[in-house]
């Protein structure tokens, strides 16, 4: 096992509960009907498919992932996602929904993931949902960040790359630090369309935002 792996073995399982974002995604996947299939790029433990529950078609990608392949159920599978072609490997078919869920601020090459998970895996026509750590609350808000981050985000810049890839921003989620299930109920309410949002939403405690987007035709 690599240092890597050995690292996100044991930091993996702070984040593996049902967190506001992840109850919003299972939220967007549910209410669109035609999604029936999900493709989770960094599942870790695959939190996300307990939402879901068996119904949907699952697959979870992670560093923490197994290996070789079972009979387990939610199937997670390892994959190094500083190596985005690997992912090619791994995924027989296109998927209603994607999600790229608090995994793009940790990989060396963010775009690089962005586009191959995109190009790989997203049907056309699919559901492709992203979340991005907000640089301005940070630089805001004397906040430690993670210590494996390599990345944080402007919103512009992400959805300028999403639009780069014919992917059309159908919603985009406000997300309070500290994920607690409740605050569903704000992110809810201040949901919209547009990817510049004032200073003040850091102030109130906004550490990262969720798109949801649909995918054009290739």
């Amino acid at each position: 096992m690599s240092e890597k792996e050995a690292y996100w073995q044991s930091e993996a399982p702070k984040y593996n509960w049902a967190h506001a974002r992840l109850r919003l995604i299972a939220h967007e996947i549910r209410r669109d009907r035609s999604a029936r299939s999900v493709l989770d790029v960094g599942a870790g433990a695959g939190t996300l498919a307990y939402l879901l529950g068996p119904d949907y078609t699952y697959l979870g990608l992670d560093i923490t992932g197994r290996k070789e392949t079972d009979e387990r159920w939610p199937s997670i599978r390892f994959c190094d996602l500083d190596r985005p072609e690997t992912l090619t490997l791994l995924i027989q078919h296109p998927y209603d929904a994607v999600v790229l869920s608090g995994v793009l601020e940790y990989v060396q090459d963010w775009r690089a993931l962005l586009r191959k998970t995109i190009e790989s895996a997203l049907r056309p026509g699919g559901l492709l949902l992203v979340s991005a750590i907000s640089d301005m609350f940070y630089r805001t808000l004397p906040r430690r960040p993670h210590p494996a981050w390599r990345q944080r985000f402007e919103l512009p810049v992400v959805r300028a790359a999403l639009e780069h890839h014919d992917v059309s921003i159908e919603r985009l989620y406000p997300l309070w630090t500290g994920g607690h299930p409740w605050t569903m109920l704000l992110s809810r309410l201040f949901a919209r369309r547009s990817a510049t949002l004032s200073d003040w939403f850091a102030w109130l405690g906004v550490n990262q935002f969720l798109f949801v987007g649909r995918g054009g035709k290739r």
